[in-house]
């Protein structure tokens, strides 16, 4: 049967680099919500947080267009972003009507680790300005956001990650289970 690896999680768990060493991993294709966002905000003006929202819908929107695409093709993918509940409900759905077998990866972590984290991409690495316009960098808001991530229902198959640190990349225990999922 066709896979869909999905993961989502906290801001700042690794989601993006997880997603790349795990495409290389097993040489499927991966879509990531940062990617998509980032070359729509070099083309489409945003001047606030409510118009950067629009952009990362959008992102999403583009995403599942593909993955419905790419259906087509029988072709194993990878999606990587901070879904909601209801975008995980309609992939799933989507998956289903093109027999895709699931398996959602939620990354967590210790918040106040990844607020740090969060703090040190925004302040000292190059991020795109489109990463840029949250309200995030205040801790309170990080961590309101951090608890509202973790309510979101996730259907169908999922594996918790604690991604305090990325060494859940490399953690045998956790490959072992992906594995397993994408070989059967």
């Amino acid at each position: 049967m066709k896979k869909l690896l999905l993961i989502t999680g906290d801001i700042a768990a690794g989601k993006s680099t997880f997603s790349g060493k795990l495409s290389a991993r097993y040489n499927i294709f991966t879509l990531q919500k940062d990617t998509v966002k980032e070359i729509l905000g070099e083309r489409v003006t945003w001047h606030n947080r409510e118009e950067n929202k629009a952009l990362s819908d959008a992102a999403i929107e583009i995403m599942c267009h593909v993955f419905s695409r790419n259906a087509a093709t029988e072709a194993d993918m990878i999606l990587e972003a901070n879904f909601h509940e209801k975008e995980l409900e309609a992939l799933h759905s989507l998956a289903r009507r093109n027999q895709y077998d699931v398996l959602t990866l939620v990354l967590q972590g210790d918040a106040e680790v990844l607020y740090q984290r969060y703090i040190h991409r925004m302040k000292e690495e190059n991020r795109h300005p489109v990463h840029l316009s949250t309200t995030l960098d205040q801790k309170e808001d990080f961590l309101k956001n951090a608890e509202f991530i973790r309510t979101e229902k996730v259907p169908g198959k999922a594996l918790v990650i604690d991604a305090t640190d990325f060494s859940c990349q490399d953690d045998p225990a956790v490959l072992i289970q992906i594995d397993n999922f994408i070989r059967r």
